[in-house]
């Protein structure tokens, strides 16, 4: 299979686009992106969105095979079809590992802010005169629900195996994470949206679930605190069971 090389098809590019008489400004104008995308293109540390291949090579006055693969045709040449389309199916999964990475990278982001949140709530139900004991199960909770979404979004994948698309599985293990759930088949369809139910709930329910208490200590003290924690947990997860379910079946 035809791989495509990053750095020669950064160095073609640069190539190209200097025979052309364009700065990396003038080409990034003409596709509508930045010349730091650009630049990346350039470097060999991303690749084109596969809907920018066609206009990149018409810019340039060159062929999408010869862009995919970094090197001018002799004249005369033509690529077997299978060869063509192997390059077009790895620019596809280049170009989808750079989103993936994207998405990760805002993912982390959003994990950090959700911990800064939380050590700011643990700090307003402290100065607020709530001892630790009163607030610990509140605590416990966040710091098991942070503990899950550090590694839904840090260390979980973002696609599945290869066997996934073509049987029906209802299990996924990876790592310490375990998801198992009977009538609903995972696969590369459903598993980006999935996983985001996962990490949204386990951020969100760490940043809500000291605001619940907090506001319980304020409206009916300890006691009202005592007796919602328990069904308040329960309605959460009762609503990522149906969530989880709903989406799944959509993009299944």
């Amino acid at each position: 299979m035809n791989q495509i090389d990053n750095e020669k098809f950064g160095q073609f590019l640069a190539e190209v686009r200097k025979e052309k008489n364009m700065t990396q400004k003038d080409l990034a104008d003409k596709l509508f992106v930045s010349d730091k995308t650009v630049s990346k293109w350039e470097r060999g540390n991303s690749m084109p969105n596969v809907t920018l291949l066609i206009p990149l090579a018409d810019v340039l006055g060159i062929s999408v095979t010869e862009l995919l693969q970094g090197e001018r045709l002799k004249k005369d040449q033509t690529l077997q079809s299978d060869v063509v389309e192997n390059l077009v199916v790895n620019s596809l999964d280049l170009s989808l590992q750079d989103t993936i990475r994207q998405r990760k990278k805002n993912w982390i982001f959003a994990f950090l802010i959700s911990v800064g949140v939380v050590v700011v709530e643990a700090i307003l139900l402290t100065v607020s005169g709530i001892s630790i004991e009163e607030m610990g199960d509140s605590l416990c909770i966040s710091l098991l629900m942070l503990l899950f979404a550090c590694w839904l979004c840090i260390f979980a994948k973002d696609l599945l195996p290869a066997f996934y698309d073509s049987n029906k599985v209802d299990f996924v293990s990876q790592g310490i994470f375990r998801i198992h759930m009977p009538g609903l088949s995972f696969n590369n369809a459903n598993w980006g949206s999935v996983l985001n139910v996962f990490r949204i709930f386990t951020l969100g329910t760490a940043i809500l679930y000291p605001a619940i208490c907090y506001g319980c200590f304020l409206i009916g003290g300890f006691e009202m605190w005592e007796n919602i924690k328990y069904p308040a947990i329960l309605i959460l997860l009762g609503g990522l069971l149906v969530v989880t379910y709903i989406v799944g079946k959509k993009y299944e």
